[in-house]
């Protein structure tokens, strides 16, 4: 158990609060802040979109012109980001290069119908089958040596 001391007590008279590890980690996971997302927000005339804000807000750099003066920047219009592009970020690989000669490839077609599917795999030679389950794994190892035996069925002999 972890002992948390309140700075001041509540309304019922509780000093502290006791909790197992579990739970503290589980509080403690919430309170983090989502990655690349800042703590503090602004909304009104001090938020980000707001068309009003380089007039409040002074900016960065001290010789830039007025507002209505300098180049508008792009507005990027959504968050969606293709799925090679993903992959080329995430494990940097690139999914559109094509394998013989290094060119980019693009999509065709989209085949959603089974037998379609089956025929093309047939035509290209390959299997059309699902492949055949693994077998299952065994029972899960437990640090306890007395509770592995008796799951396992052995004898204390």
């Amino acid at each position: 158990m972890v002992r948390i001391i309140l700075k001041k007590p509540y309304a019922d008279g509780t000093v502290a609060v006791d909790l197992d590890p579990l739970s503290l980690l589980t509080r403690l996971a919430a309170s983090v802040p989502p990655p690349r997302h800042h703590t503090i927000r602004y909304a009104g005339v001090l938020g980000a979109a707001s068309q009003w804000r380089s007039r409040i807000v002074p900016s960065a750099e001290p010789d830039t012109p007025e507002p209505e003066l300098r180049p508008k920047k792009k507005k990027r219009r959504c968050r969606y980001r293709p799925w090679a592009e993903l992959l080329a970020r995430t494990f940097g690989v690139d999914a559109l290069a094509c394998p013989a000669c290094q060119g980019r490839m693009r999509l065709v077609a989209l085949i959603r119908n089974p037998t379609c599917i089956a025929r093309y795999l047939a035509g290209i030679g390959e299997p059309t089958e699902l492949p055949a389950r693994s077998p299952d794994r065994g029972p899960p190892y437990w640090a306890s040596t007395i509770l592995r035996r008796k799951a396992l069925g052995y004898d204390d002999a």
